[in-house]
């Protein structure tokens, strides 16, 4: 599935690139509801995982992504793990929020998705890159 980026997230980030607010740390978040990201989506149209069996957001703190220039430019982040510790059920896919979680940034559905989380020691990897073109 292709990255989405909804209209709030468009915003958003006009404003951090205008320093008319300053930029925040962005968090990956892992979602259980089935759904195909949308352009209206906002922070309740996800079904975010329990803090629990080895869950929690990820921060991806601003200045450890790699950016670069190309056609398409990208921006990467070191690969993330999430090693749970008991059953969480299908997980559909990510979203990332601003650190204050008051805005989604983008979103991703799993290619290949849901991953169904049944057993301790089940993980999910994930190299957040978003592009520009």
């Amino acid at each position: 599935m292709a990255l989405n980026v909804p209209a709030q997230g468009e915003i958003q980030m006009l404003k951090y690139s205008l320093n008319f607010v300053a930029a925040e740390h962005p968090v990956l978040r892992l979602y259980s509801n089935s759904r195909s990201p949308l352009e209206t989506d906002g922070m309740g149209s996800y079904s975010d995982l329990p803090n629990s069996y080895g869950y929690a957001g990820k921060v991806c703190s601003g200045g450890l992504w790699t950016v670069t220039s190309g056609n398409p430019s990208q921006a990467a982040f070191a690969e993330q793990t999430w090693t749970f510790t008991g059953s969480v059920g299908p997980v559909a896919g990510y979203y990332v929020v601003n650190s204050t979680a008051a805005v989604m940034l983008w979103s991703e559905q799993f290619t290949g998705g849901p991953y169904n989380i049944v057993n301790s020691g089940d993980q999910i990897k994930l190299t957040p890159t978003i592009q520009f073109d």
